[in-house]
């Protein structure tokens, strides 16, 4: 092995792409009525020139596309050719910093220039001290915005993507043009008229840093992105600590409420200012406070108005949502978690991974799916100190009145799943509704073995309500992808889990080879899949989007 490969299949390297549909080979059954675009985004391109990226947040996006119509099942992707991959590429080495790498940056750089970009930190009107200064690599995930798809990451950018060849379209579109926002999440939900809602970031709101709700209305027909212009700000929150706001990746939502969880993993802003005199990344801008509690907001999606109850737990930090309901004047809240968020600093870092590693801290601690149960009002009397306020029959989720603060209600959760439970996914007509089902991506202890960061070779159907058992599909030797949930439209009056599931599965003994898996999200059982052979290496995924042919409004 060469200095600076890695053998986790996490870094992969797709040093050729398969620009050109490729035609599958389909074993077993794949539903008639299955007609669309599975879409899938990640890092993919992992070395520039003598460069490799150090973390597994950072190499180039590469999307990919598997679609389905009347039967014939193609394969191809590109690199996303944002200015990030322009840039890196015509310098034949990393040039732009991404999360945990640092990009050397122009030779011909002076001090005064260096100086000078840290007053054109995230947010600054100068939008070409912006350009040059912040990541536009869109490697998390995709989406439409009406009927324009679009690539997604953590910054204020993102960018349009041609839904059948994936060539990058136009120049970026920077959302800080729009709304008062330093960055996004790559999480948005979709509203069943195609308003896209999203969580953002403002560095440089006069009353400190706050986190801020945008809605974002759709926009069909149209060759521009005219959609973005009446987009506005519905809710603001402030953050604790006006310079150190909290690192978001994804929120919840009910039918009318904003779930926002405020962890104590937090951006260093003195530090990311002067960013380029030290040469430190992103990630070094980032800490983990244990001593700190998680903070949860509950936000009215009609008024602005945030809850006057505050909620906190110990030991939660998270990714990813999996779904929020309310229920008889209590709000459900399911997160896949950890303990603590030093991990994406040390158990992701492509020398940690490159070999398993012993040290307690790489390795990953109390990672589980978990319920919450936020009670909307307080009872006139307590009885207890240790009162559970939590009504809902069949949950262990627990909330008590503070002794000293009747303000704030501690939690403390369900285990749902009480191992590493990943890139959950929901039959999204359940968005913000009771749900019973939640599918996503685990790993068997085999697997686990492997990395410090487990590498999921199972997918599994969690049974929320414990009325029945989780059930789980394996494959010995392969990686799979998040479950993307499609509904069956062919039955009259469908239950919650009457679909497939979709997954992309890499192998590891054959890096060229990747597959469509088609699930029963009734029993887990295999339908089908289609076997595809790329031109190069074909590299891991995060997150993606099924766009049915027949459908407007594309969901997650």
């Amino acid at each position: 092995m060469s200095e600076g490969e890695n053998k986790s299949n996490f870094f992969r390297n797709c040093d050729k792409p398969t620009l050109e549909p490729v035609e599958g080979e389909v074993k077993g059954t794949i539903p008639t009525w299955l007609n669309g675009t599975l879409y899938r985004n990640g890092p993919g391109i992992q070395k520039v020139g003598p460069d490799h990226y150090k973390h597994f947040f950072d190499g180039l996006a590469v999307i990919h596309r598997f679609h389905i119509v009347d039967g014939k099942i193609t394969y191809n992707n590109r690199p996303l050719e944002s200015d990030s991959y322009r840039t890196n590429m015509a310098a034949e080495r990393i040039v732009v910093s991404e999360f945990g790498t640092y990009g050397v940056g122009d030779p011909c750089d002076t001090m005064f220039n260096k100086f000078k970009s840290l007053f054109v930190f995230g947010g600054s009107k100068d939008k070409s001290a912006a350009k040059e200064k912040i990541t536009d690599n869109c490697l998390i995930n995709v989406g439409h915005f009406g009927d324009e798809l679009f690539a997604m990451t953590e910054s204020m950018f993102i960018r349009r993507v041609d839904p059948t060849t994936l060539k990058t379209i136009g120049s970026k579109t920077r959302l800080a043009d729009y709304l008062a926002v330093s960055q996004a999440t790559a999480h948005p939900h979709v509203l069943e008229d195609g308003t896209v809602l999203n969580v953002g970031n403002n560095y440089y709101h006069k009353k400190g840093t706050h986190y801020c709700i945008v809605s974002i209305p759709p926009t069909f027909d149209s060759n521009d992105s005219s959609g973005f212009k009446d987009a506005k700000i519905i809710a603001e929150i402030p953050a604790r600590w006006k310079y150190y706001p909290g690192y978001v990746h994804s929120f919840g939502m009910t039918t009318d409420k904003i779930i926002f969880i405020e962890q104590p993993y937090c951006f260093k802003i003195p530090k990311m200012i002067i960013q380029p005199l030290t040469h430190c990344s992103y990630r070094d801008c980032l800490g983990w406070y244990p001593n700190q509690k998680t903070k949860i907001y509950v936000v009215s999606m009609s008024t602005g108005e945030i809850h006057p109850i505050v909620y906190e737990t110990d030991n939660l930090f998270t990714f990813h949502h999996c779904n929020a309901y309310e229920e008889n004047g209590q709000i459900v809240v399911d997160v896949a978690g950890y303990n603590d968020g030093n991990f994406i600093s040390y158990s992701v870092d492509r020398d940690t991974m490159r070999e398993h590693s012993q040290d307690p801290k790489h390795m990953l601690t109390g990672t589980s799916a978990r319920r919450y149960v936020l009670p909307l009002t307080k009872p006139e009397k307590i009885e207890d100190d240790n009162q559970n306020l939590v009504t809902l029959e069949n949950t262990k989720a627990q909330a008590t009145i503070r002794k000293n603060d009747d303000k704030i209600i501690d939690l403390t959760p369900e285990i749902l799943y009480p191992e590493w439970f990943e890139f959950p996914r929901i039959n999204y007509k359940y968005n913000g509704k009771k749900h019973k089902y939640i599918y996503g991506a685990t790993s068997s202890k085999e697997r686990s073995n492997v990395s410090v960061f487990p590498e999921p070779d199972n997918l599994t159907k969690l049974d929320t309500t414990k009325t029945g058992k989780n059930m789980f599909w394996h494959e010995a030797g392969i990686i799979a992808s998040e479950p993307v949930f499609v509904p069956n439209p062919t039955i009259e009056n469908p239950e919650e889990d009457d679909g497939v599931l979709l997954a992309a599965l890499l192998y590891e003994k054959d890096q060229f080879k990747t597959t469509l898996l088609v699930l029963d999200a009734k029993d887990m059982k295999e339908l089908g899949r289609v076997e595809f052979k790329a031109n190069g290496p074909v590299p891991t995924t995060f997150h993606g989007q099924w766009a049915g042919t027949a459908e407007k409004v594309h969901f997650y």
